[in-house]
C-alpha cells in the first residue's frame, strides 16, 4: 500500500488520469443500469417496428445514404438534440428505435427522445455495424436523376 501512495504521489498527473477514466467508467455503467432505453438485437428490433414502429437513424445525411435500413426515417441527432422531432409524432406510443453507427449515439437520441415524451424507445444493439453483422438486408438512396 505504500508504494501505491508513493506511485501516486510521484506521478500524480497520471493518477489523475486513472481516475477521472474509473470514474467515467462506473458513470457510464450507473447511467446504463438505471437507464429505461432498452437495446434490441436485430431481429428484436424487426418485430418491435413490424408491429407499427419505425427506425430512426440518426446520422448524417451523407452516411445515410451510403446505406440504411429499409423504411428508417433519418433525423440526425443534431435534429433531435434541437427538439426537431414533429416528423415523429404519430410515434408517441408506438416502437421507435434508433440506430447509429454502432450504437452509442443511438442512446443519447433515445433518452432525448424519451423526455420529448415517447413512450417506447429503443436502441438497435450494435448500431448499423450489428445489423450488417447479423446479416440483415441495407438499402441505398438512389441518386439517378
Amino acid at each position: 500500500m505504500d508504494s501505491f501512495i508513493q506511485f501516486a504521489t510521484e506521478h500524480y498527473i497520471l493518477s489523475a488520469l486513472w481516475l477521472a477514466v474509473f470514474t467515467f467508467l462506473i458513470a457510464d455503467i450507473i447511467k446504463r443500469r438505471f437507464s429505461t432505453v432498452t437495446t434490441l438485437s436485430p431481429q428484436q428490433a424487426t418485430i418491435a417496428v413490424n408491429r407499427g414502429g419505425i427506425f430512426v437513424d440518426i446520422r448524417t445525411d451523407d452516411e445515410f445514404a451510403g446505406g440504411f435500413i429499409h423504411g428508417s426515417k433519418n433525423i440526425p441527432l443534431a435534429k433531435i438534440r434541437a427538439g426537431e422531432t414533429k416528423a415523429l409524432d404519430k410515434f408517441k406510443d408506438a416502437p421507435i428505435v434508433t440506430v447509429c453507427n454502432y450504437g452509442n449515439s443511438a442512446r443519447t437520441a433515445a433518452s432525448l427522445l424519451e423526455k420529448a415524451g415517447f413512450t417506447k424507445v429503443s436502441v438497435l444493439q450494435g448500431g448499423l455495424q450489428g445489423w450488417r453483422g447479423a446479416n440483415m438486408p441495407l438499402s441505398k438512396k438512389n441518386n439517378k436523376k
